[in-house]
């Protein structure tokens, strides 16, 4: 079953391999650089998210990050992808469904996906 996947990344060599793995997987991919590329899919059903923008780490701000997301894209599910959070305490800090610390393993990816998506 095609499982429609938004990929928000502004690095091309980790959104070149997250797309490889995930549509092996059987994922259809939207891959964009920014938010601001365009308005999500509103069918995604998972959105996948560096936090695009941020030079350092400010808790505010990447909440506030999340939630233009979750506007975008209200009914899909959001992984948080970054070197700037603790994984630990920020999926509830940020109000995301899950937290991956890059430099992530990507089975970690698909298996969370997978966990995510049911």
């Amino acid at each position: 079953m095609t499982r429609r996947i938004v990929l928000i990344e502004d690095d091309p060599d980790i959104a070149a391999l997250v797309e490889e793995v995930l549509v092996e997987r059987g994922h259809a991919l939207d891959t964009l650089s920014a938010l601001a590329d365009g308005v999500t899919d509103r069918e995604a059903r998972l959105v996948i998210t560096d936090l695009v923008e941020m030079g350092a780490y400010d808790p505010d701000a990447a909440r506030t990050w999340v939630a233009r997301v979750r506007v975008a894209s209200p009914a899909a599910r959001v992984i948080v992808a970054t070197a700037h959070a603790p994984a630990a305490s920020a999926r509830i800090a940020l109000g995301a469904d899950a937290v991956l610390t890059k430099p992530f393993d990507i089975v970690a990816l698909a298996a969370t996906v997978e966990s995510l998506l049911g």
